[in-house]
């Protein structure tokens, strides 16, 4: 089986924007959610659960391959600063996911994913086959399937995605206005953007030292 990793959508290009003109569309933007796309200077990626740390600073999680280890800055909405990612992981198929920890300036960002609050986050274990399984993604939005398969740290599910979804929140829809977090949209089956592998969410945050935000 060989996996295709997104490795986001690279911007047709790139304007350079005074400090001053971010500063003002950074008060009018609205908060950060999941759901959202982020970009760098080349990439769009989408924005993951909202997280807070020990440190009292906010998060938002990604796909690890969309971090290039450069310390370059993060922007939504159009460019609004956003943050820079501190903590990262890409290894393989097995692991692949970052968190963008977010400027001071921008407050607290909206833990809903979709208008839904996060109810809890599900370890493996809690992980069924066959359960209804969904994800938020910056490009192609709401798209739902089931969960094919639990190995290690990693879900396969059938949910479509593209080039541009990477980061994006997995979830289990509880039917009551809420979800359960699951995992993050690492990519999709080479030539089967139905099948989808997320890794898990509820090892980095002890990793880490995060919460997901409700």
């Amino acid at each position: 089986m060989t996996a295709r990793w997104f490795q986001g959508v690279a911007l047709a290009g790139a304007t350079v924007v005074a400090a001053t003109m971010f500063a003002s569309t950074a008060l009018a933007a609205a908060p950060p959610t999941p759901g959202i796309q982020v970009t760098d200077e080349n990439l769009k990626c989408t924005a993951g659960f909202a997280a807070q740390g020990k440190d009292g600073g906010y998060y938002l999680f990604t796909s690890g391959h969309c971090d290039h280890h450069d310390g370059a800055p993060w922007n939504y909405d159009q460019a609004v600063p956003l943050g820079k990612i501190t903590a990262s992981e890409e290894e393989g198929d097995r692991r692949d996911a970052a968190v963008i920890r977010l400027d001071p300036g921008i407050g607290k960002p909206a833990g809903d994913v979709g208008g839904r609050r996060v109810r809890d986050v599900w370890s493996a274990a809690q992980i069924k086959v066959g359960a209804p399984f969904c994800k938020l993604g910056a490009m192609t939005g709401e798209t739902c399937g089931a969960i094919k398969n639990v190995d290690g740290e990693v879900v396969e599910a059938s949910v479509y995605a593209q080039p541009g979804d990477s980061g994006s929140a997995g979830f289990v829809d509880n039917g009551d206005g809420t979800v359960t977090a699951v995992g993050i949209l690492m990519g999709s089956l080479d030539g089967d953007d139905n099948t989808t592998f997320f890794v898990l969410v509820q090892p980095l945050l002890g990793r880490w030292g995060l919460h997901i935000l409700p």
